[in-house]
């Protein structure tokens, strides 16, 4: 049911997750998927950082700022990556879900029944624009895990962390008219989706709970590029 599977992930630049997420492609007989690399954190130059950071409302949101606590290269060109990718989806697709990887992305077992048993109760609800199907970090989401023993999607306005979310065709042109409005890398990409959500409205969030997938850098298997 998935139109596409991203991963964004450099193989020249990050060998050993790319071998891991071919690794987890090959054992959970994901078909359909690039690798999709746009920049590289040693890539933003000052003159990008002006052209793109014009403020830090969305991380002010998160009591962070651009004096303080400014965002780092590397925030910068993940954020860049996921909307290069999510312009790519754009330009080529009219319709269907997408799956964006971060590149220490780590699946849970029986990947392939879970993600279509989210996509099927994804089908049956309106105006859905993203699924985070990642573990993340949900200790601050507003409403409460629900108490089931079954795989099941629950609505927030809320997000945190972006290592794998699952976009609809509706949510990937949303976003980036939202995001083109201004052109304004205000805060890291899971923060500007919360604050999109949560303050403007217009774009509901999804979260799996179980998740399906958790990062490679929380849990100590990579070393974190973002940090």
């Amino acid at each position: 049911m998935l139109s596409h599977t991203f991963f964004l992930c450099n193989k020249d630049k990050e060998p050993s997750r790319y071998e891991s997420l071919l690794e987890q492609i090959n054992n959970n007989t994901i078909t359909n998927y690039s690798f999709f690399s746009h920049i590289w954190g040693d890539e933003i130059t000052p003159e990008l950082r002006q052209l793109y950071c014009k403020s830090d409302i969305s991380m002010r949101f998160h009591c962070r700022n651009m004096i303080d606590y400014p965002l780092r290269n590397t925030e910068i060109s993940l954020f860049l990556n996921h909307v290069e990718c999510l312009r790519y989806i754009k330009r080529n697709y009219t319709n269907g879900y997408f799956a964006i990887f971060e590149s220490d992305a780590l699946f849970y077992s029986d990947y392939n029944n879970n993600i279509n048993t989210i996509l099927e109760q994804a089908s049956h609800k309106s105006n859905v624009h993203i699924i985070n199907i990642g573990e993340g970090d949900r200790t601050s989401l507003p409403k409460s895990e629900p108490l089931k023993n079954t795989l099941s999607i629950y609505n927030e306005k809320a997000n945190k962390f972006t290592e794998g979310i699952i976009w609809t065709y509706e949510g990937v042109c949303n976003f980036l008219e939202y995001f083109d409005r201004t052109s304004d890398i205000d805060g890291p990409i899971d923060t500007k989706i919360h604050i999109y959500s949560e303050i403007f409205g217009g774009f509901n969030i999804y979260w799996a709970y179980p998740p399906l997938v958790y990062q490679g850098s929380i849990s100590g298997k990579f070393n974190s590029i973002i940090r």
